[in-house]
């Protein structure tokens, strides 16, 4: 029976042609029809069919709509990303990036095992299916979809149509952009990529409405300080930090006039479904205080949390005094985990490094933590700072801190209204 399966994985193979489907992956499934009852000569056409044997019915991106299955495209691998998610307790890493062909730029996700192309690279991809994300039509790509490079010429140019977007904008726009900015701050380094060594600029820029790092792959020389216009420029995320990355290819220009540059402001459950941001601010209500806050001791090497004056790398030290906070914060709608450092612990609970160490030193870090509890749980803070997402959720390094003073009748008369305006 393997020989006669062989041969039928054969026939199967010679009509898919070079098309990026596994042999492995082929035999799976033809196994997978044989052991519910399909006769052989039926399961090799099904596969044929199902693969799309050597000729498929080419969809534009344009005309992609949400949640279609068995689209089948030639396009060019705009950028190429990665990142590790957790799945059943297992860490998987998944490709995703930009597509583009004449008619449009999406977006796309792989959960392919391999992703066998690279940025530039002219690919046709079979058996890939869509889905609606943040209001846009993405691109998702399985295991059983055919993944094949091209000649450059099997493809007419990529549609370059720029859009003009703030920093704000850069969450939901897709393709290449058009935005005025701020650097902020600069920093050079020296990469090789294909064994030649590449100057890569890297740093801080922003405008009115946020920030976001960037990475330029030609040196504009760029300074501190100035203001450019960057056209042609593309949007990636780590981690939900937005990230503008630009090259040769992009026309950069510095302008005379200045420009204000302020902090993102969001909802809290928007920053979530953002999963991160530079510098952006937010609202919501301490629900939680997690243990290991309060007092706590350092590493004077690696500054790590020590415990009964030991380091996990360095071994015995005398540890640095430090204070923290670890807190849930929610707004109602979702939660995010935020980490205060010593200074903005001080200011939200109103005591000292010194406070806290005495209190420790006469009742235990129970007393310690007690007290926070009851100083700032069920309050409601203005947070700023650094948001960062992953598969466990946001986490925000808060830079700032404030509690908000509520205004209750206010808030109940708004809910009022809220509640008799749905009946």
């Amino acid at each position: 029976m393997n020989g006669e399966i062989s041969a039928y994985i054969d026939e199967i193979m010679s009509a898919l042609g070079d098309e990026g489907i596994s042999r492995e992956n082929i035999e799976k499934e033809f196994k997978r029809f044989i052991e519910y009852g399909v006769p052989p000569e039926q399961a090799k056409k099904s596969l044929i069919r199902k693969f799309g044997g050597k000729k498929i019915t080419r969809k534009f991106l344009k005309d992609v709509k949400p949640n279609e299955q068995s689209i089948n495209i030639i396009c060019k691998l705009i950028t190429k990303n990665t990142r590790e998610i957790n799945v059943k307790g297992e860490t998987k890493t998944i490709y995703y990036g930009m597509l583009g062909d004449e008619t449009a730029v999406l977006p796309f996700t792989s959960w392919r095992s391999d992703f066998p192309a690279e940025k530039g690279d002219i690919i046709e991809i079979r058996n890939a299916y869509s889905r609606e994300w943040q209001g846009t039509v993405q691109i998702n790509i399985g295991e059983r979809t055919g993944i094949k490079k091209l000649d450059e010429g099997d493809i007419p140019n990529i549609q370059q149509d720029v859009k003009k977007c703030k920093i704000k904008d850069v969450y939901s726009t897709f393709g290449p952009i058009e935005i005025e900015a701020k650097i902020l701050s600069i920093s050079e380094k020296e990469v090789e990529t294909d064994g030649i060594k590449k100057k890569v600029f890297s740093g801080v820029l922003g405008d009115d409405t946020g920030k976001a790092q960037f990475t330029a792959w030609h040196d504009f020389d760029l300074k501190e300080g100035d203001v450019v216009r960057i056209k042609g420029c593309y949007a990636k995320f780590w981690r939900g930090i937005p990230q503008i990355v630009f090259d040769e290819r992009s026309t950069v220009d510095k302008l005379k006039e200045d420009i204000s540059v302020g902090s993102l402001s969001v909802p809290l459950h928007k920053l979530v479904e953002m999963r991160g941001g530079i510098d952006v601010t937010t609202e919501g209500t301490v629900i939680e205080i997690k243990e290991n806050s309060g007092y706590v001791e350092r590493c004077p090497e690696c500054n790590r949390l020590i415990k009964n004056g030991e380091c996990s790398v360095h071994g015995k030290v005398r540890g640095v005094a430090d204070l923290r906070l670890k807190m849930i914060v929610d707004d109602g709608y979702a939660g995010v985990s935020a980490i205060a450092n010593r200074e903005v612990t001080e200011k939200l609970i109103d005591m000292s490094l010194s406070d806290c160490k005495k209190i420790v030193k006469d009742g235990g870090e129970d007393d310690l933590l007690d007290i926070i509890r009851k100083k700032i749980l069920t309050k409601r803070l203005r947070l700023r700072g650094n948001a960062f997402g992953d598969e466990f959720g946001t986490t925000l390094i808060i830079k700032d801190a404030s509690v908000v003073d509520v205004d209750i009748p206010s808030e109940a008369q708004q809910l009022l209204q809220m509640v008799e305006g749905e009946r």
